[in-house]
């Protein structure tokens, strides 16, 4: 569109109210609220049809260079404009950047990733910390990650703090949620199950030489670790040591350092 933004209406502030509160209306609708300058424009570049509308400030689109302003509102998306004190009240942040989005939820094709001979995955186990699960999604998506599975009851990953995490790591790796451990043994990968280091069996990280074709990592919550049935299912437990002293590491760091430590072992020929 070349016109104007369309001033907002009180209706469209209480849906986008809704999506922003509600993982039922988020998961009803197919969409999200994405928040802040830089993702924004970046999906605006790369991906415009991922967005269903934009709601910005009159101020904002006047902070904008004539050419970033000029792309927002020719850019085919539908343009909202809103006073500020009305999108501060939608924002889930302290201080609004003056532009939030609504954007379809990607989709991803499972048995396509599965019919590939390599898979580095990921399953986490009932992960609740929402910034802990966005630095997860960034992290496994900067490292290649095949994809991330998730069990039942795990956090809404486009809950808003989620979003804001991931640093718009959403659309660049696959996630498939509410995924059971049965349905985790029959994707076909060897299970390595990140310990705490006191079951039997558990070996420390660098003394893995290489891992087998599919590999799926599985990372448990900090406070509760991963499940028994998980630890069962896994062929490989291994622990990250720590200094004497440190109780644990957060989800999100233990499971950086192991998907950067196992990415870079040599791939065995077939699933062990």
């Amino acid at each position: 569109m070349t016109s104007s933004p369309r001033t907002v209406s009180r209706n469209f502030l209480s849906h986008i109210r809704d999506v922003v509160k509600t993982k039922r209306t988020r998961d009803r609708e197919r969409v999200f609220v994405l928040e802040g300058t830089k993702p924004i424009l970046e999906l605006l570049r790369s991906a415009p049809q991922h967005i269903v509308c934009l709601v910005v400030t009159p101020t904002f689109l006047e902070r904008q260079p004539p050419e970033v302003a000029q792309q927002i509102v020719s850019s085919g998306c539908t343009v909202h404009s809103c006073p500020e004190h009305q999108l501060a009240q939608l924002s889930d942040v302290e201080t609004s950047s003056g532009v939030l989005a609504i954007v379809h939820q990607p989709t991803w094709n499972q048995s396509a990733i599965l019919a590939q001979p390599k898979i580095f995955g990921l399953y986490g186990d009932m992960l609740q910390d929402p910034t802990n699960m966005g630095t997860i999604i960034r992290t496994a998506a900067g490292l290649n990650v095949s994809a991330l599975w998730l069990a039942p009851h795990s956090v809404d990953v486009f809950n808003p703090k989620v979003v804001r995490a991931t640093a718009g790591a959403l659309f660049q790796l696959p996630i498939f949620p509410h995924t059971s451990l049965e349905e985790l043994q029959n994707l076909d990968c060897v299970i390595m199950a990140a310990d705490a280091g006191t079951s039997e069996g558990c070996v420390p990280i660098r003394a893995i030489r290489s891992i087998p074709a599919r590999t799926v990592l599985a990372i448990g919550s900090e406070s509760r670790g991963l499940s028994e049935p998980v630890l069962d299912a896994a062929t490989v437990r291994f622990t990250i040591p720590l200094k004497p002293g440190v109780e644990s590491l957060n989800a999100a760091a233990a499971t950086a350092i192991a998907l950067f430590q196992l990415s870079g072992l040599p791939v065995e020929g077939g699933k062990a």
